[in-house]
């Protein structure tokens, strides 16, 4: 076995927290990127169950230190961002609300912002770093930690909260999340495929 192998696991990025981190946010982007395949209700419920998880990995998640000048490459551009935007105010529907929020860096200032874009910020954060994990070399990789460390406590943590907020209302607050309009479509979307997060969440 050489040096390399008896020493990489542990490194920072390649701890358990950070790899677990990793599989979460790999999944939700997978969610969002799929939302068109999946009805309303399924979308509502399965992205709630991953928002729960993802807060909690990312209140653990290891923050590097001594980074400095930290300017990692990105891989979500205008278009990506809106198309994840667009999709989600789609499948929400009339369920789609705005509301005001408070950033840490700002606390004096609301911004008034869609579960939509909310979403589509998160998704960019996340996406950058898990495309970062894994094509990134071991210090790109680092920066990008702390990067997205940085911003779940400055920027998407907050939203990541209120996307929860709304999501458990229009889950147990016993509304019809069917999708009416989708009723006389010829493509059949799914409506609640297993996957290995819902082994954590049985009923």
């Amino acid at each position: 076995m050489s040096d390399h192998q008896i020493n990489l696991p542990n490194k920072l990025i390649y701890s358990k927290e950070v790899i677990e981190f990793v599989t979460i946010a790999n999944e939700f982007c997978v969610q969002l990127e799929g939302l068109n395949n999946v009805t309303r209700e399924y979308f509502v419920k399965q992205t709630y169950k991953i928002l729960s998880l993802l807060h909690i990995k990312a209140i653990i998640l290891p923050k590097p230190e001594n980074i400095s000048n930290v300017n990692t490459e990105s891989f979500i551009n205008e278009a990506d961002w809106h198309f994840i935007d667009n999709g989600v105010s789609k499948k929400l529907g009339s369920y789609e609300v705005f509301t005001d929020m408070y950033e840490p860096s700002t606390p004096e200032t609301s911004i008034n912002i869609s579960l939509s874009e909310a979403l589509a910020d998160i998704y960019q954060d996340l996406k950058d770093f898990t495309q970062l994990y894994h094509f990134g070399n071991e210090e790109a990789i680092t920066e990008g930690l702390w990067e997205c460390k940085n911003n779940f406590e400055q920027i998407w943590g907050s939203r990541l909260i209120i996307v929860l907020k709304e999501f458990h209302n229009l889950l147990f607050g016993n509304i019809d999340l069917t999708e009416k309009e989708e009723e006389n479509k010829t493509e059949e979307l799914v409506s609640n495929p297993k996957k290995w997060i819902d082994n954590i969440f049985e009923d």
